[in-house]
């Protein structure tokens, strides 16, 4: 039993490590080009999330049906209609707004992933390998006992 078990351990501790290295060394590629772009991604962040940009986000997508209204109104107007369809664009400016504010999110909490992986994957390996050094006791021990 404890040879079956000190087997496992040493499998499933080696599949612990050899993930936990690959993925390490993957991240070791790109990990100082990310971090360089870790200023831009916390500015834009701040920015998008700064209570007057989301004011002004709500604003737009809360003026944007009457905007279209408005701007229909304003076609018809000789000297005014140049300035309809720029009227129209509000609804696609506060769309596009939004899905920055939600790209601003996505990509600052990758990043903060980003920045701590590299110390939970050592933790990993460790763990791994300490679950080998386990399966090693546990494989010798059994056949000391034989």
């Amino acid at each position: 039993m404890a040879s079956t078990t000190g087997g496992f351990l040493i499998g499933f501790g080696l599949c612990i490590f050899l993930f936990s290295f690959g993925a390490s060394l993957v991240l070791a590629q790109y990990y100082a080009q990310v971090m360089e772009w870790r200023d831009e991604a916390e500015q834009l962040y701040a920015i998008t999330h700064s209570p007057a940009y989301e004011a002004f986000m709500s604003a737009l997508e809360n003026i944007s049906p009457h905007a279209n209204q408005i701007a229909d109104a304003i076609s018809l107007i000789p000297g005014l209609s140049p300035y309809a369809e720029p009227l129209r664009q509000i609804g696609g400016a506060g769309s596009n707004m939004r899905s920055v504010y939600y790209a601003s999110e996505s990509i600052y909490q990758a990043i903060q992933i980003f920045e701590i992986a590299p110390q939970y994957l050592e933790y990993a390996m460790i763990f791994g390998l300490f679950l080998m050094a386990i399966g090693i006791i546990l494989v010798a021990k059994a056949r000391r006992q034989k």
